[in-house]
């Protein structure tokens, strides 16, 4: 009896180590996990900031999975004039550069791309890149995703804003604000006369987004409930719209709504109601962002390219930065990326910090305190304190996009490539 019980407590004290290394696994992962920071709106949150506090390892950061289209984006517009002959300016910038490449968003171990080549929405798993489900629509999607609330918000060519349940890409809702008409032909596809190429963005329980293409036509500005797409109700409307083109992504911060035009500088309207508040000044392009202390910075401008900074309250003109493509701003700082270099200055003084050469001039996200840079076919990390190069790796084509999320960046190109790497 004395051995059985001798047997029995060994068997207990087994059993009882196993399940307590089991639990703290289970602890560990859970606390790794929640390390990690999600990607879950185009340039990660609805003021494009391109900010994030996702800590990468560059040492251990390879390449792990690339996902190829089988064909190349589609972009809605071919790019800018060669040149302006009257100016003698060349090269031109392009005003309409929002659909080179599949931006993507990230939450969890699920990534999520538009496709202007499938016309589709197409949800990829994060650990080794292969496709969970796909959702197609009648026309290119050229803006990227919007996660919220365990559901997927986009919109396409179609004409159509659209919900989809983030787990499977069964759909919820989708909404068109425009009527019934006869399709167009467009890059060797059929649209609506009033794409939706604003994408859609999620705010205070409500779903916004435009459709437009031509100034001397009618758009539309909507705001619909998140969950089922309708106008109607305290915070909703359709909004008809005149000598408007509205066109990619737009933005959101302190009950205002931000939107691009290409060629023509953006507009502002009030969240809550749709009023129009006014049209920033300073030049064209889709390039935009705003800061915490509501500071709205867009571009290139036109012609050579600037990126001009306002209040975004009173719309007032601050300042502009020449020859900028992209820009960082996070508290006193921001990080200028031209076609040839990148710097750091205080946003109060202006004052440079350091300067570097740099040669990836496409895109540029601050990941903690690393700086990532898309160039053609390489990607590269900055010290965000001093501007060293500390990181670089090849790509196939152009890098358009890129995204640091949950342990891993992402890099789109203009090939239809989405490479991600991680340790």
């Amino acid at each position: 009896m004395r051995i059985i019980n001798t047997v029995s407590e060994i068997i207990y004290k087994k059993v009882s180590i196993t399940l307590i290394l089991y639990i703290l696994i289970i602890i560990c992962n859970c606390s790794n996990h929640e390390k990690g920071e999600d990607w879950p709106v185009f340039l990660h949150d609805n003021r494009h900031s391109g900010v994030t506090a996702e800590k990468l390892d560059i040492h251990k950061l390879h390449e792990s999975w690339v996902y190829r289209s089988s064909y190349p984006p589609q972009p809605a517009w071919s790019g800018p004039a060669k040149w302006d002959s009257y100016s003698k300016v060349y090269p031109l910038r392009s005003m309409r550069n929002y659909d080179s490449v599949f931006h993507v968003i990230v939450v969890g171990n699920s990534l999520y791309f538009g496709s202007s080549v499938e016309d589709a929405v197409i949800c990829l798993n994060t650990k080794n890149g292969k496709e969970k489900w796909a959702y197609v629509t009648d026309g290119p999607v050229r803006i990227a995703p919007t996660f919220a609330d365990g559901k997927i918000y986009f919109s396409s060519d179609d004409g159509f804003a659209y919900c989809l349940n983030a787990k499977d890409g069964t759909l919820i809702w989708k909404f068109k604000p425009s009527p019934d008409e006869p399709l167009i032909p467009s890059n060797g596809k059929f649209i609506s006369q009033w794409p939706c190429r604003t994408g859609v963005i999620v705010e205070n329980g409500k779903a916004y987004f435009g459709a437009s293409l031509l100034p001397w036509k009618q758009s539309y500005l909507c705001a619909v409930d998140f969950n089922n797409g309708s106008p109607e109700g305290p915070g909703c409307y359709k909004i008809v719209l005149d000598n408007k083109t509205l066109e990619g992504a737009l933005l959101a911060s302190s009950g205002r709504l931000f939107l691009t035009q290409g060629r023509v500088p953006p507009i502002v309207y009030d969240l809550s109601n749709g009023k129009l508040l006014g049209q920033l000044t300073g030049g064209g392009g889709v390039f935009a962002i705003i800061t915490p202390d509501s500071r709205f910075l867009h571009g290139p401008g036109n012609k050579t390219g600037w990126i001009t900074e306002s209040d975004a309250n009173t719309h007032e003109q601050i300042a502009q930065y020449p020859l900028g493509n992209a820009i960082i701003a996070t508290g006193d700082m921001y990080y200028l990326l031209t076609d040839t270099s990148l710097s750091a200055a205080h946003r109060t003084t202006k004052k440079k910090v350091w300067n570097s050469k740099c040669n990836y001039p496409f895109t540029l996200i601050l990941a903690n305190e690393i700086l990532f840079a898309g160039g053609d076919r390489e990607v590269a990390a900055f010290n965000s304190s001093d501007g060293e190069k500390i990181w670089a790796a090849k790509v196939e084509g152009k890098a358009y996009g890129l995204a640091a999320a949950n342990d891993k960046l992402f890099v789109s190109t203009d090939t239809g490539a989405i490479h991600c790497f991680s340790k």
